[in-house]
């Protein structure tokens, strides 16, 4: 069985794909600035002890049909290309997906295909650190629209639209993601100060340090372990 075959015998409807496979081409110095960038920021806002490595997110549905917010526009692409990259998967532990629940976020995600890579988020990004807003936005000088996202972005609002439409049949199986704060992991300034974790401000590395939060998303493989 080679690695593709048992990557996919992991794999269920609903997880979330980590990557670090963000390319630094020397030639083209905007995407090693785009890579240290969110590197960068993860490492502050979690800390140097964290995983703060991940630089793409995508959400697994099929084999061939991960959704991708990536450049120049959202796609779909196969676990083949996945695999190629160094990755690591996640999977919400709060509950279990069942089909409708499936069908619900392939439908959210569907509407994003075609849609264009916002590169102002990742500015804004940097913009609202600087000025002490690591949860919640507050700024948003470089958004080209509402309906442009990156990519971990997207993929929270793809979950979030799961737990908004069961919420309006009264079903409050899945909380809002990222909502409250461990206290081993944050200072009690930092807990005060804490409102909520917007969907503009999720990053890749929001998954793979869910402990700072509520420990939603578990891990289940990564690319070391079939080596």
């Amino acid at each position: 069985m080679n690695t593709l075959e048992k990557v996919k015998a992991f794999l269920e409807p609903g997880d979330v794909i980590n990557d670090t496979g963000g390319e630094c081409i020397w030639y083209k110095p905007w995407t090693c600035i785009a890579k240290w960038g969110i590197q960068g920021y993860q490492k502050r806002l979690f800390g140097k002890d964290s995983d703060y490595r991940p630089t793409h997110t995508v959400l697994y549905f099929a084999p061939d049909q991960i959704f991708s917010a990536t450049t120049p526009t959202v796609r779909w692409e196969t676990l083949e290309q996945v695999v190629e990259k160094g990755f690591t998967v996640y999977r919400y532990n709060r509950s279990e997906y069942v089909d409708s629940h499936v069908e619900i976020m392939l439908n959210a995600a569907s509407q994003f295909i075609g849609r264009p890579y916002d590169y102002g988020d990742l500015m804004d990004f940097m913009i609202c650190e600087l000025l002490g807003y690591t949860h919640v936005r507050k700024v948003r000088l470089f958004e080209f629209s509402r309906k442009y996202m990156v990519c971990s972005t997207s993929v929270r609002a793809v979950q979030e639209k799961l737990r908004k439409n069961l919420e309006a049949d009264d079903d409050f199986t899945f909380p809002r993601l990222f909502n409250k704060l461990n206290p081993e992991k944050w200072t009690e300034k930092e807990m005060q100060a804490f409102e909520r974790t917007d969907v503009e401000m999720t990053t890749p590395a929001h998954y793979s340090n869910s402990a700072w939060f509520e420990g939603e998303f578990t891990r289940v493989c990564g690319s070391g372990d079939f080596e």
